[in-house]
């Protein structure tokens, strides 16, 4: 398995990787200040979603994630 996060700038934080039992999966959080809670904008992945390789490639790109983990997607490898 393999999760990588990473935190933008806008308070969001996005989670990604691939495991054996859901494939690639993709979540964007929100933190309201309010009550210091997160929120799930988005819940993608290859097993439930049936979210694609072309799907998780173009979110990865909107939100600016490294080259060489796009790269592995896109060769349908697990990314490391």
């Amino acid at each position: 398995m393999s999760r990588y996060v990473k935190d933008m700038d806008n308070g969001k934080t996005i989670a990604y990787g691939y495991d054996h039992v859901t494939g690639y999966f993709f979540q964007v959080f929100d933190v309201v200040e309010e009550d210091d809670e997160d929120y799930l904008l988005i819940d993608e992945c290859s097993t439930f979603t049936k979210m694609s390789n072309g799907k998780m490639i173009e979110l990865m790109d909107v939100y600016k994630l490294p080259e060489s983990h796009i790269e592995n997607v896109a060769m349908d490898l697990p990314i490391k």
